[in-house]
């Protein structure tokens, strides 16, 4: 095991850093627990009570095991990571944190000066090559079983969508990381779930992510760059213009489009872009919706944005609504009078 990830560890249990190698195993002194060390790989997983999460480790201890004989996602790195990698940027002499890094494919890519990996499933973190120089910890995103304060880079990517409970991680972060940090979110949006209800995982995708649950999430954090990815070329570019284009022209472009041959030769190229994916990407976006979007994050400083004017004028407004709720209800009109009592007139 490599000794230097010890800087970065915690025990998932306590949140001590002192944890000791000893022999195949790390002990935490604080807690009493141990976690085994296998393939040199520190496995730092909480104890699951609930018979749910045992299922959830396993259903992804399985998916993983699958993914490395055959890949779910054929030609994943071409139309997902690379996009991901041009978005991070240099990290050179940054410390990178990839949690939920499977098999690490664009971490690999990365030039920094270190780089961690987590993943709940032990087959993704084995099959990263020990001389990667990439230090490899199986552990839980939500009981998180690194410091992410450490680190100056964090990229979370296709993992928000799987937790059951992703409150959990973005609150470590929000507790642990500085406004310096540079946190990295891939996700897929707005994504119908119809697909992995009857699927042969139990926990796929578990929530679909759009404007208003993703900051919410993120309600700490503020969006300093994002981007989308991946276009989606399922329905004709034509019909995402009724919202924009007068009634009478959209009706004649939508005859045009089923009577003639314009349904052939726009399916012709369509049917061709998608084939030749991701090539074209940075243009079909501007046509078509992403699958994806990435985001790059910060946390916000505490109590910064109660000071502005708009925190401050908000705040008066919100106690003076707490005092109207605190108020003493109107009284009843008088029997057979429209008008409402003379002592409510004046507690109004």
């Amino acid at each position: 095991m490599n000794q230097r990830v010890l800087h970065y560890c915690v025990c998932p249990a306590c949140r001590s850093s002192d944890l000791r190698h000893e022999s195949e195993k790390l002990v935490c002194p604080e807690c009493d627990k141990t976690y085994p060390v296998i393939d040199g790989i520190p496995v730092l997983l909480p104890e699951y009570a609930d018979e749910k999460q045992n299922r959830y480790l396993k259903n992804y201890e399985k998916l993983a095991r699958d993914d490395l004989e055959t890949p779910i996602v054929e030609n994943r790195f071409m139309l997902l990571h690379q996009s991901l990698i041009r978005f991070i940027g240099s990290v050179r002499g940054k410390s990178v944190l990839d949690i939920g890094s499977s098999d690490a494919s664009y971490l690999l890519e990365l030039v920094a000066k270190e780089k961690v990996a987590v993943d709940i499933a032990l087959p993704y973190l084995q099959s990263i090559p020990p001389e990667s120089g990439i230090m490899r910890v199986c552990g839980d995103a939500e009981d998180l079983p690194v410091d992410p304060g450490r680190f100056d880079v964090i990229i979370i990517s296709d993992v928000l969508e799987h937790l059951l409970d992703p409150e959990r991680l973005v609150s470590k972060l929000s507790q642990y990381c500085s406004s310096k940090t540079r946190i990295i979110i891939h996700i897929p949006w707005a994504e119908s779930l119809d697909s992995y209800r009857d699927g042969q995982y139990e926990f796929a995708h578990l929530r679909s992510f759009q404007n208003y649950n993703l900051r919410l999430l993120f309600r700490d954090f503020r969006v300093k760059k994002s981007r989308y990815g991946l276009p989606d070329l399922t329905h004709p570019f034509l019909f995402s213009l009724e919202q924009v284009m007068p009634r009478f022209l959209f009706n004649r472009l939508v005859t045009l489009y089923f009577l003639t041959d314009l349904k052939y030769v726009e399916y012709h190229y369509r049917e061709r872009w998608i084939r030749e994916l991701p090539k074209r990407q940075w243009w079909l976006l501007r046509l078509y919706p992403g699958q994806f979007r990435m985001f790059d994050l910060r946390k916000i400083a505490t109590g910064s944005e109660s000071r502005t004017f708009i925190g401050r004028y908000m705040t008066f407004w919100k106690t003076r609504l707490e005092n109207s709720d605190r108020s003493p209800d109107v009284a009843p009109r008088a029997a057979g009078t429209d008008a409402p009592h003379a002592e409510s007139l004046g507690k109004s």
